[in-house]
């Protein structure tokens, strides 16, 4: 998923269903597919992220949520070329995608995992925060506005969270983004980064992101959890500390203040 690079990329294969996803900025698609399709439709719309069945195209764009039977594929296409007469072709293509999901249903070996639905204040509290990076303005962020299917299997079916610390003011300084796949230790095998040293972690790998962002990723037991600090002079520039203690508060308890 392109919204949010990390964990969140593979949460529709922790909710045992798929998501695929080909092109760059100018042209792509993205499709989902994701079972048990009532009960997250049910969610989604109690959360207003949710509208109906949708079939439509237009000025190169289109965008789909096709129930069938337990399933539920969603799709977002972006395609100069296509119009207002191609949402019926396109749509029927989808749709016999979501007839070979319904169709294919089947048992998987489900792991749990401690974080499923943890708060964010297990990982790290905005006084930890503070205390490491030295600063006194920490606030935890949890509500970013808007949900959509993602967002629900995402933060519900999954029961991940995305913690964001940072001040308080619109455009102030960024901290710390959490980012987590419960029982995700399968996905983190295959990411990039050089080895790391956190302490009380099984692994790390250490990479930088495409706006100077540093990235640890850390798997504590079967768990994949993902920092990003900003090193541009106003956050954190070296998220192992943080790690550290999220490791701490996960695997020993949240240390008591002091």
């Amino acid at each position: 998923m392109s919204w949010l690079p990390g964990p969140a990329q593979y949460m529709f294969q922790r909710a045992n269903g798929i998501a695929c996803s080909a092109g760059d900025t100018d042209r792509h698609w993205e499709v989902t597919i994701v079972p048990d399709a009532a009960t997250v439709i049910a969610g989604a719309t109690e959360r207003q992220g949710y509208w109906g069945d949708i079939a439509q195209c237009s000025q190169g764009e289109c965008s789909f949520e096709l129930p069938d039977g337990d399933v539920l594929l969603s799709a977002s296409i972006l395609e100069p070329a296509l119009g207002e007469s191609d949402t019926e072709r396109v749509g029927e293509v989808l749709r016999r995608l979501a007839a070979t999901a319904a169709a294919s249903i089947h048992e998987v070996d489900y792991i749990d995992s401690d974080l499923v639905g943890a708060a964010c204040e297990r990982y790290i509290t905005p006084e930890q925060v503070d205390a490491i990076v030295a600063v006194d303005d920490a606030r935890l962020i949890t509500a970013f506005g808007g949900w959509g299917i993602p967002a629900e299997v995402y933060h519900v079916v999954n029961g991940s969270r995305m913690c964001y610390y940072a001040t308080a003011e619109v455009g102030g300084t960024s901290y710390l983004m959490i980012t987590a796949l419960p029982a995700g230790a399968w996905a983190y095998e295959i990411q990039d980064g050089a080895p790391a040293e956190v302490e009380g972690a099984e692994s790390a790998k250490a990479s930088v992101g495409p706006y100077a962002e540093n990235i640890l990723d850390v798997r504590v037991g079967a768990d994949w959890i993902r920092l990003v600090t900003y090193d541009n002079g106003s956050g954190a520039a070296d998220p192992r500390p943080l790690a550290e203690m999220i490791v701490r508060s996960l695997t020993v308890g949240v240390a008591a203040p002091q």
